[in-house]
C-alpha cells in the first residue's frame, strides 16, 4: 500500500524509526521545484548572456596582449576577413573618434580581481566605451597578425549573440547550480522539517544566484554595460555571502542543535550590512569586502562543524554525519578559497579560472545533501575519501596544466598531456599513500586475517565460538558484541548493517552462534558496506576451513575406529586365547598375567584410538575389575569407595585413558614395592574435577623414594596429570603407608560466554 497523498513517512535525522507527519505540497514536490527555479534563472542567466552585441571572436590574454584565438563561423568578424591567431590591438569607433586600445585588464574575469576601487572604476569606464561601440552599426578592429603587418577591418556587429557562441564555462558554470538545486530539493523531500536542510537549501539558492551572475560577465566576448556589470557582480558577492552564511546556519543545526539564535541572527546582519556596503564601496579596498568577509565565513563554517564534532564525542553516528559533511564542505570551500580568493588577497594571479573554480561548490552542495541524508550515513565515510581523491587528482590535473601553459613551454594538446604524466607521477602514489594510512590501517593485514581463519579452523570444536569473537572483534575493533539468540543475529541468514551502523549482525555458521558487532573502532565510526563485505567473506572462510577440518575429523575417526576393531577382534581374541591357555594347570601363572596385562593394555588403546567418551559408571566399573583382580592376586585386601552423582556423566576418552594408567601405576607400585597388606582406592568426583586416591598400609614413602630411585611409575604419574591440567600429591597416609592423590579437570578450562552477554 502507498501512503495517502497527504502524508509522507518522513524518517529522522537521528533516528532508526518512522514517523509519519503531514508534509506540505510544495516540500513534497521539493525536488522539481527546485529544478524549476533552476531552470528559470539559467535561462534567464542565458537571455542576459545572448542579449549582448556579438561580433564572433574568442579572446585571450597571453603575454600581456588581447589574442584572437578563433573566430566563429558565419559571425560578423568572419565576414570582415578577420583572422584568427592575431593581436586585438584596439577597437576604432565607426565615425573615426579616438581608438580604445586593448589592455589585459579589458577581459579580466571578475572586477573584484583588482586591488583597489579605483582600478575597478576605470575598468568600468573602459567596459563603458567597448560596450558603446558594439552597439553602433559599424566598428573597425585593429589587428596585427601573426607576421607582424597591421590591419583595420571593418565589423558590423550583430545585435544578439549566437547560442552556440557561448562557450564551454558559461555552461559548466549553470550545471553547477542547477546540480546544487536538484539536490537541495532532494534532501527537502527527504526532511522537510529540520531546519539545517531549509538552511542547506537555502544556501544552494544563494550559490545559484551568485554563479549564474558570475556566468554571463564572467564569460562575456568582451564588454558588458556598466550596469549590468556591477548589478551581476553585487548579486554575485551577495549570493556567495549568503550562501556561507546559511551553510554556517546549518552547521549549527546539524546534526545537533548547537545554537544560540540569537548570535546566528546578529551573524546575518552582519552579512547583509557586508553585502551593502560592498555593493556601494564603502569599504578601503575589494580585498577587505566580499574577499574577506568570505574568508572568515568560511572559518567560521569549520569552527561550527569543529564544535558539532566535539558535541558529537560519545556518539559515533552523529561524529560519521559530521565527516561526511566536512569531506565535502573542506574540499568545496578549499578549492574556491585557495584557488581564487586567497591567491587575490595576496596580490596573485589565481592558477585556475573562476568558472572551474566555482565547480567546486558542486561538490559541496551535493555533497551537503547526501551527508543530510542520513539513512545513509554509514556509507560516507568511504565515499566521501573516494571523493576527495577522484577530486583531487582533477585539480592537480588542471594546475599543472596551468602552470606549463604559463610558461608557455608547450602548447596547448602537449601541456595536457605532461601535466597528465606529472599529475600521474606525483598524484598516484599519494592516493595511494593516503587510502593506505586512512583505511587500509583500520583491520588487520591479510596475513593475519588468513592466521586467525586457520586457528579457527584447527581448533577444537568447544573453542571455536572463542576464537571467532576475538576474530570479529579484532578485524573490526568492536567495543563489545553480542552472540545468541537474544542479540538478534541468530535469526538472520546474511550479514547487515543495523542502527544506522551502529552495529553489524553476523548470522551463525558452520555451528557458530550469530554475532551482534557494536560500535566499530571503539566507537569513532559506523559499519560501512565494505565491512559487510569483508564479514561476509570472512563467514565463507569459516564455513570452508571449519567443514574441512571437521571432515578431516570424520576421516581420521573412521580410521581410528576401523584399527580399533581390528585390534579387538584380531590381536584381543589371540590374547584372551593365549591368557585361557597359560591358566593353571595347564600354563604358567606369569604367563597368564602377562597375557591378561597386556589384553587390558589393549582394550585401553582400543577405547583411545575411538576416541570416544566413556560413561562414569563403565569407567569405574573397569578400573575395579582389574585393581581389584591384581591386587587381590597379590594378597592385598582392598577396599574400593566411589563418591559420585553418575547422572549419565560422559569421561573424556583423554581422561579415561591416562587416569586408568595412572590406577594402574599406583596399583604396581603397591603390589611391587610397598610390602603392603591392605590397599585402599577412592574414587570422587566433585566441582567439574575427578578425585583419585591410592592408599596403602606398607613402607610409606621409604618405598615411593626407592620406586623413584629405580625409574619407576611414579613419575609417568606426575606426567600423566600434568598433562590433564590436574595436580598429584605423594603424603604418608593415615594407616602409615602411602598415599597417592590425583586431582584433574574433567573439561578444559576456559572463560564462558554467557547467551547474549557483551564481550
Amino acid at each position: 500500500m502507498f501512503p495517502p497523498l497527504d502524508l509522507l513517512t518522513v524518517p529522522k535525522p537521528l533516528d532508526d524509526g518512522l514517523v509519519a507527519r503531514p508534509v506540505p505540497w510544495l516540500l513534497r514536490h521539493a525536488i522539481v521545484l527546485a529544478a524549476a527555479v533552476a531552470v528559470l534563472l539559467s535561462a534567464l542567466a542565458t537571455a542576459l548572456a545572448l542579449a549582448q552585441p556579438w561580433v564572433g571572436l574568442r579572446l585571450q590574454v597571453q603575454a600581456d596582449a588581447v589574442r584572437i584565438m578563433e573566430v566563429e563561423p558565419a559571425s560578423p568578424a568572419a565576414a570582415a576577413g578577420v583572422p584568427a591567431n592575431a593581436t586585438l590591438l584596439a577597437l576604432v569607433p565607426g565615425d573615426g573618434a579616438r581608438a580604445l586600445r586593448l589592455e589585459p585588464g579589458d577581459l579580466i574575469e571578475d572586477p573584484d580581481m583588482f586591488g583597489s576601487y579605483a582600478a575597478w572604476g576605470r575598468f568600468y569606464q573602459r567596459q563603458d566605451l567597448a560596450a558603446q561601440m558594439l552597439r553602433a552599426p559599424a566598428l573597425r578592429l585593429w589587428v596585427r597578425a601573426a607576421d607582424g603587418r597591421e590591419s583595420l577591418h571593418v565589423v558590423r556587429p550583430a545585435p544578439t549573440r549566437a547560442l552556440a557562441s557561448l562557450p564551454f564555462a558559461f555552461w559548466f558554470q549553470l550545471l553547477v547550480p542547477v546540480a546544487g538545486m536538484v539536490a537541495a530539493g532532494w534532501a527537502l523531500s527527504v526532511y522537510p522539517l529540520q531546519p539545517a536542510t531549509g538552511f542547506a537549501a537555502a544556501a544552494v539558492l544563494a550559490m545559484l544566484v551568485a554563479v549564474t551572475a558570475a556566468a554571463v560577465f564572467s564569460t562575456r566576448e568582451l564588454a558588458l554595460p556598466p550596469a549590468l556589470m556591477h548589478a551581476l557582480s553585487t548579486a554575485n558577492h551577495a549570493g556567495s555571502l549568503l550562501s556561507q552564511f546559511f551553510m554556517t546556519a546549518a552547521a549549527a543545526y546539524f546534526p545537533q542543535r548547537l545554537g544560540p539564535r540569537r548570535l546566528l541572527a546578529a551573524l546575518f546582519g552582519a552579512y547583509v550590512v557586508g553585502a551593502v556596503a560592498d555593493s556601494r564601496w564603502w569599504l578601503p579596498s575589494p580585498n577587505w569586502a566580499q574577499r574577506a568577509m568570505l574568508l572568515t565565513a568560511c572559518v567560521l563554517t569549520m569552527a561550527q562543524l569543529w564544535r558539532q564534532w566535539r558535541a558529537a564525542a560519545d556518539l559515533p553516528r552523529e561524529r560519521a554525519m559530521v565527516r561526511a559533511l566536512a569531506w565535502p564542505w573542506a574540499l568545496g570551500l578549499g578549492c574556491l578559497l585557495g584557488l581564487q580568493e586567497v591567491p587575490m588577497l595576496l596580490g596573485l594571479v589565481p592558477p585556475l579560472g573562476q568558472s572551474w573554480v566555482l565547480g567546486s561548490t558542486l561538490i559541496l552542495t551535493v555533497g551537503s545533501a547526501v551527508a543530510l541524508r542520513s539513512q545513509r550515513s554509514f556509507d560516507l565515510d568511504d565515499w566521501a575519501l573516494q571523493l576527495l581523491l577522484i577530486w583531487g587528482g582533477a585539480i592537480g590535473v588542471l594546475a599543472c596544466y596551468q602552470l606549463i601553459r604559463a610558461g608557455g613551454w608547450l602548447n596547448e594538446g602537449l601541456a595536457m598531456l605532461a601535466a597528465l604524466a606529472l599529475a600521474g607521477l606525483l598524484y598516484a602514489p599519494l592516493a595511494n599513500w593516503v587510502w593506505r594510512r586512512v583505511l587500509a590501517r583500520r583491520g588487520p593485514s591479510p596475513r593475519e586475517l588468513t592466521s586467525g581463519i586457520l586457528v579457527l579452523g584447527l581448533s577444537p570444536p568447544d573453542d571455536r565460538m572463542h576464537h571467532w569473537a576475538d576474530l570479529l572483534r579484532q578485524t573490526f575493533h568492536a567495543q563489545h558484541l553480542e552472540w545468541g539468540a537474544r542479540s538478534g543475529a541468530a535469526a538472520t541468514t546474511a550479514v547487515a548493517i543495523v542502527g544506522g551502523g551502529t552495529a553489524l549482525s553476523v548470522p551463525p555458521v558452520a555451528g557458530l552462534p550469530g554475532m551482534m558487532l557494536w560500535h566499530k573502532d571503539r566507537g569513532a565510526r559506523l559499519f560501512s558496506r565494505s565491512d559487510c563485505r569483508l564479514a561476509e567473506r570472512l563467514l565463507e572462510l569459516a564455513r570452508r576451513t571449519i567443514e574441512a577440518r571437521d571432515a578431516y575429523g570424520r576421516g581420521a575417526a573412521e580410521e581410528r575406529a576401523r584399527i580399533a576393531d581390528d585390534l579387538h577382534d584380531d590381536l584381543g581374541a589371540k590374547l584372551l586365547s593365549l591368557a585361557h591357555a597359560s591358566t593353571p594347570p595347564g600354563g604358567g601363572d606369569d604367563v597368564a598375567a602377562l597375557a591378561r596385562e597386556a589384553l587390558d593394555e589393549m582394550r585401553l588403546a582400543v577405547r583411545n584410538l575411538k576416541a570416544q567418551p566413556t560413561p562414569l559408571h563403565e569407567m569405574v566399573a573397569d578400573w575395579r575389575a582389574e585393581s581389584v583382580a591384581r591386587l587381590r592376586a597379590a594378597a592385598i585386601a582392598v577396599d574400593w569407595e566411589v563418591h559420585a552423582d553418575d547422572g549419565g556423566q560422559l569421561i573424556p576418552a583423554r581422561v579415561s585413558l591416562h587416569l586408568a594408567r595412572v590406577l594402574r601405576e599406583a596399583t604396581t607400585n603397591v603390589i611391587r614395592h610397598s610390602g603392603a597388606s591392605q590397599c585402599r582406592v577412592r574414587v570422587a568426583v566433585a566441582g567439574g574435577e575427578l578425585h583419585l586416591q591410592i592408599e596403602d598400609n606398607g613402607r610409606g614413602l621409604d618405598a615411593a623414594g626407592t620406586a623413584l630411585a629405580e625409574g619407576m611409575g611414579l613419575p609417568n604419574i606426575e606426567r600423566r596429570a600434568r598433562r590433564l591440567g590436574g595436580t598429584h600429591r605423594l603424603s604418608p597416609a593415615e594407616t602409615g603407608g602411602l598415599l597417592v592423590a590425583v586431582r584433574v579437570p574433567l573439561a578444559p578450562q576456559r572463560p564462558e560466554l554467557a547467551p547474549a552477554s557483551r564481550i
